[in-house]
């Protein structure tokens, strides 16, 4: 199935590092404070909670996936969706300069993940191992 199959390349390696050095890290602050980041979000862009939920899980446990490689197409899917809201909702009126605040950081969230839909895992992945 091609959604689980993987190029034999290295080039994906570097993108879904990235990805997860940024999200694991962003995904945990979330899941350690949920409650509060579900009633920020609730009040300053009108989200329910599962949808912070499903935010928050997308990307701490799609960070990890990236990290090993494992469904990579279905994660990377996952952040440029989640990044797609987040620029959509709170970042398009805060401008392009591509800063933590403004939606030109999450566009090139975006532009990894995109990346990594083509390519897959690749060849140090375990998509490559076990698909």
């Amino acid at each position: 199935m091609w959604l689980l199959k993987t190029s034999s390349t290295w080039a994906s390696l570097l993108p879904r590092l990235i990805l997860a050095l940024t999200f694991v890290p962003a995904g945990w602050y979330k899941i350690s404070d949920f409650q509060s980041k579900a009633l920020t979000w609730s009040v300053n862009f009108g989200f329910p909670t599962w949808a912070t939920g499903v935010a928050v899980f997308v990307e701490f446990f799609g960070g990890i996936a990236l990290a090993l490689g494992l469904l990579t197409r279905l994660a990377a899917f996952g952040i440029i969706v989640v990044m797609s809201v987040g620029i959509w909702v709170a970042h398009l009126g805060d401008g392009y300069f591509p800063t933590y605040d403004t939606y030109g950081y999450q566009l090139c969230l975006v532009g990894l993940a995109y990346t990594l839909i083509f390519v897959g895992g690749g060849k140090f992945s375990l998509d490559k191992r076990f698909f």
